[in-house]
């Protein structure tokens, strides 16, 4: 008897999960962004602040071509500016034509913004 409850049991608990739709989620994001700012001037240091409405990293010189400064966020308001990184991670560029965002699955720099000269 007790036999025959646990046979009936198991084929209702697969049953009920053979009707069980499934549903798919996409993955989940990145829990942290990471931004790469680098300088690609010729002969130019670079001067990089970055700030939020809650965060103020400061004022970081990049004073010799190649210099770098990265910073991390749990939330990314360049989400859209970065989805041709790598999972999470933006490289950006400046160089003497302009910012370049680096697009990792072409494995090339896009010029995103020419400078403006003022006099």
């Amino acid at each position: 008897m007790i036999k025959n409850i646990v046979v009936f049991f198991l084929f209702t608990v697969a049953l009920v999960g053979a009707q069980v739709p499934r549903v798919a989620l996409p993955p989940p994001g990145p829990s942290r962004y990471y931004i790469h700012v680098v300088n690609g001037l010729s002969k130019l240091g670079l001067l990089v602040h970055c700030q939020s409405k809650d965060d103020d990293l400061g004022y970081h010189r990049l004073l010799n071509h190649g210099d770098a400064y990265q910073w991390n966020f749990k939330h990314l308001w360049l989400r859209d500016r970065c989805k041709h990184g790598t999972v999470g991670t933006c490289l950006w560029t400046a160089k003497d034509d302009g910012i370049y965002l680096r697009n990792f699955l072409a494995n090339v720099d896009k010029l995103i913004h020419k400078w403006i000269y003022k006099s």
